[in-house]
């Protein structure tokens, strides 16, 4: 493999610099350099029952292109491997090539978040899989990985809670061993968990702030060291965290902003405020508050999902300016040059992250997260509780994830407000999750309803371990707002039936979710319940 593309590679989603060099500005990585250039264009095909059945009746491969919209290297690679004549010439002759939206898709992104952003996925004309490559592939590369297809076969890709399920009585010793798994990943020397990459892991410090307030002192320095280098990713302009840091430290950050990182740490940064009244973290949390208000909520006050990285990504004629060049800027001269695209997506999913985060803060918070909740109510949830992804999209297939996401919202905003309709509703999504993504021979949940244009790979559905960990909070929150031993039995058996060793090993540092989970069901009694955040932590 070409060096420069190895390194591009290992960083997976990334954006950093390599020795003199910054990355952004080597020309063989310039976006806009790249558009300038003559080049070819690839006849992208939907997700769809007839792409898929158009496959397999031309006995041809498919390529599958995972991206993120906010995702620098998605464009560096559109711009670049892409637009090349050989690649795309290549492409043409051979394969079918779909692309998909990886937050539209939450089914999708769960299985190959592991490759990508960008992701790379090759099928055979079955939708079987025969490969998956991480990151950005440059031209050479990505035509090496197209000729060695023609022989590639089907390989079995088991997922990976495969394997015994433990009982739900050895859940006190797996979550211990997830704990001690935490802090072995915890870098000492500069914060935060793991040292490749650093990353604002909102549910991670969660972890430690209840640790902290059941009187663990190591919980307490871990929680201040983190939060303090987070603001290394704050936004001084206007707000937010920026998504990470390359290559092993706070200060090289990749500039898209994303609801999943958001939410999580507005609710970490409020909780430490409760807890470290004059440590400042009140600023930090408004700071994140003011910022999705401005810019990741929309006029009716529903919650949106990511703003790009870079100016003019998504229009080919437009003028493209690298993160790098443009949040140094102020804020003239940022409006000046136009601003970073937004998803403006409205999903169940997010939205529910977001009331949850909002809910634990201030009174004018908490009638933000009443607002959005209203709108997804009534334009995307059905009487029966079930959820869409779209008021006029298809309403066949409902994601896991947007169940067990806003029905934790719903739930949080129940037990700040004392609202009973919101617990009722709440109590409505997670009887439809129950009932929509139920496993005959298991008690974890699977990723999506039965879906009749589902094909080869696509067609055995999977459970989850992040959305099926969220589905048994929503549960444990349920059994106390409802007095309902039987929701918190519920909820411990499907933890059980996703706490595999290989699926919570698979979780790496990521670990915070499953904690929390862990402690509201009754398994880790020094996280069994929130800190609960000062209501003038945002206003």
């Amino acid at each position: 493999m070409h060096a420069r593309s190895a390194l591009v590679a290992l960083l997976l989603l990334a954006c950093g610099s390599s020795g003199p060099l910054p990355l952004h500005r080597d020309p063989a990585y310039d976006v806009a350099a790249a558009r300038a250039r003559p080049g070819a264009e690839v006849d992208w095909r939907p997700w769809a029952p007839a792409t898929f059945a158009h496959a397999r009746a031309a006995g041809r491969r498919i390529l599958v292109y995972g991206v993120a919209k906010w995702c620098h290297w998605c464009h560096v690679m559109e711009a670049t491997t892409y637009r090349d004549p050989a690649v795309v010439a290549r492409l043409g002759a051979d394969f079918v090539a779909v692309k998909f939206d990886a937050d539209a898709r939450p089914d999708l992104a769960a299985r190959y978040a592991d490759y990508g952003w960008p992701a790379t996925v090759l099928l055979t004309p079955e939708a079987e899989e025969i490969g998956a490559y991480r990151g950005y592939l440059e031209p050479a590369e990505l035509l090496g990985v197209l000729a060695r297809a023609a022989e590639a076969q089907p390989r079995s890709v088991e997922p990976a809670d495969a394997g015994p399920v433990p009982p739900v009585e050895a859940l006190p010793w797996i979550a211990a061993r997830a704990l001690r798994d935490l802090d072995a990943f915890y870098d000492r020397a500069q914060g935060g968990w793991g040292r490749r990459q650093k990353l604002p892991l909102g549910r991670n410090v969660l972890v430690e702030l209840r640790r902290a307030a059941a009187g663990d002192p190591a919980a307490r320095d871990r929680a201040l060291q983190t939060l303090r280098a987070h603001r290394k990713l704050m936004d001084p302009v206007w707000g937010g965290l920026y998504q990470y840091s390359v290559p092993n430290d706070w200060d090289h950050p990749h500039f898209e902003k994303l609801m999943i990182r958001q939410a999580p740490n507005l609710e970490a940064f409020a909780m430490a405020h409760a807890l470290f009244p004059d440590a400042g973290f009140d600023r930090d949390a408004r700071a994140i508050a003011d910022y999705v208000r401005a810019f990741l909520t929309n006029a009716e006050g529903a919650f949106l999902v990511s703003q790009d990285a870079d100016v003019g990504a998504h229009d080919p004629a437009a003028r493209f300016v690298d993160g790098h060049d443009y949040f140094p800027l102020d804020d003239a001269g940022r409006r000046a040059l136009g601003l970073p695209w937004v998803d403006a997506h409205v999903y169940p999913f997010t939205n529910g992250l977001a009331i949850a985060a909002f809910a634990r803060l201030g009174p004018s918070e908490v009638a933000a997260a009443r607002r959005a909740a209203a709108v997804v109510t009534r334009d995307l949830m059905d009487a029966d509780g079930g959820l869409r992804r779209a008021a006029q999209g298809r309403a066949d297939v409902r994601y896991l994830a947007d169940a067990a996401a806003f029905g934790l919202g719903l739930a949080r905003l129940a037990e700040v407000t004392g609202d009973g309709a919101l617990a009722a509703d709440a109590g409505r999504v997670a009887d439809a999750m129950l009932r929509d993504f139920a496993d005959a021979d298991s008690e974890a949940l699977f990723e999506t309803t039965p879906d009749a244009a589902a094909v080869g790979a696509f067609a055995r559905r999977r459970h989850p371990f992040e959305h099926n960990v969220r589905a048994a909070r929503l549960l444990a929150a349920l059994a106390a707002l409802e007095q309902n031993p039987a929701r918190l039995e519920r909820a411990r058996r499907l933890l059980a039936a996703v706490a595999t060793p290989g699926a919570v090993a698979d979780q790496g540092r990521v670990l915070g979710g499953f904690l929390l989970a862990c402690g509201e069901v009754g398994m880790l009694p020094d996280l069994a319940a929130p800190v609960r955040s000062d209501p003038s932590a945002a206003r």
